[in-house]
């Protein structure tokens, strides 16, 4: 009897290479779990986000996974060869699969994909701090808080003409993130010519339900006050969030004059001109009760509002961008990941037929294989897609 068929490592580097290979497929079998599973955001399914957030960051495991292999044949580590095959194949499907959708998504929207793009940025993350030599107090709270935000000023062709401006408000489940969060985009709207105030307002805890808008709105009246001193157009003012800050964007433009939800200081309401809603929620009832991650979101939004639905049904309702969607609505635009393991995509459909039902120029785009914070890979596909439509959009509105 030969022994071509015993699979049992011999040697110390086949015993090595077969523990190698478990452990990799192992991880590489919860990470695909993870991807097509959009949950636990607090727990191991990060994992599957940041495989989302870079797909093709995977083929580099499947390229390791091939050198593995070949090296365990050459040592006759049988199960170890076929350990890391399985990985290869796995990786590859699992970097390939979230492209594949994605283009074709771009596809039918008619927006043209840079591969190139994404592998410039590869690299990098887009995440920032806040830019102290850009750093403007905008107001002081009640208790005695400074106020602050970051101003970047636009790329401006015409320096004789008022130029628009966004008021963009970071994320962070309203009880963390800072201004400049998100440098990238302020860069990018920068070159399209806005001057972008990123705004920094106050987070849970204590209970913040009315002063993180009202911190939005004190900052949207101090833009406008401040119009001239900047060459602003104070009737071209939008707003633009991410995650929470989506949510604060939409709910300080929608309720604005609104007595519940006052400005945190004394400045006159202004009439919003455009939303940019990056994966933010809209209807927190809704919110507290449908998330991949329903212990994160519910433990959020008790810092945030106080308590549950049932004990603080006013406030939901108050803070809630839906519950104050009419006639003069501001277009809205709203982007969210099919595979968004916080927001899914129920708010965003929820919120489109509000919109519809009003007659408030809108438009919604829920992009497969992506999850929630997709941006943070600044050359992604998905990002790639949400800038095109975000220039279109604001370019129609503007």
């Amino acid at each position: 009897m030969t022994d071509t068929c015993n699979w049992k490592p011999r040697g110390v580097h086949a015993w090595l290479l077969t523990v190698m290979a478990g452990l990799l497929a192992g991880l590489v079998a919860m990470v695909a779990f993870y991807m097509s599973n959009p949950i636990d955001w607090d727990g191991l399914g990060k994992s599957g986000a940041l495989a989302l957030f870079f797909p093709l960051h995977l083929l580099l495991v499947t390229a390791v996974a091939a050198r593995l292999g070949f090296l365990a044949r050459r040592r006759s580590a049988r199960l170890a060869a076929w350990g890391f095959g399985l990985v290869m194949v796995s990786t590859a499907i699992m970097a390939l699969l979230p492209c594949i959708a994605v283009w074709q998504r771009a596809r039918h929207l008619a927006v043209p994909l840079s591969l190139g793009r994404y592998l410039a940025h590869a690299g990098s993350m887009n995440i920032g701090a806040p830019q102290l030599d850009r750093s403007v107090v905008y107001g002081t709270s009640s208790d005695g808080t400074k106020l602050v935000l970051d101003v970047w000023r636009g790329d401006h062709a015409d320096a004789g003409a008022l130029r628009p401006a966004l008021v963009v408000v970071h994320g962070g489940a309203w009880r963390r993130g800072n201004r400049s969060g998100a440098p990238g985009w302020n860069r990018w709207l920068n070159g399209l010519g806005y001057d972008v105030f990123d705004v920094e307002y106050r987070l849970a805890p204590p209970v913040r339900w009315q002063d993180s808008v009202g911190d939005v709105k004190c900052a949207l009246g101090w833009v406008a006050a401040h119009a001239a001193q900047y060459g602003l157009d104070p009737a071209r003012i939008s707003t633009m969030g991410n995650s929470a800050g989506g949510h604060l964007a939409m709910l300080a433009a929608f309720s604005m004059g609104d007595p519940r939800l006052p400005a945190s200081c004394d400045v006159p309401a202004i009439a919003v001109r455009s939303v940019v809603n990056l994966y933010g929620p809209s209807d927190l009832v809704l919110g507290y009760d449908s998330s991949g991650s329903l212990a994160y979101v519910r433990e959020a939004l008790r810092n945030y509002i106080g308590g549950t639905p049932a004990e603080y049904p006013e406030r939901y309702r108050a803070v809630s961008p839906l519950s104050h969607i009419g006639a003069n609505t501001p277009p809205t635009i709203t982007i969210l990941g099919e595979s968004d393991r916080l927001v899914p995509a129920n708010q965003a459909q929820a919120l489109d037929r509000a919109l519809t039902r009003a007659g408030v120029g809108h438009e919604t785009h829920v992009l497969p294989a992506n999850d929630h914070g997709f941006d943070v890979n600044w050359g992604g596909f998905g990002t790639q897609i949400a800038r095109d439509r975000i220039k279109a959009f604001l370019q129609r509105h503007d």
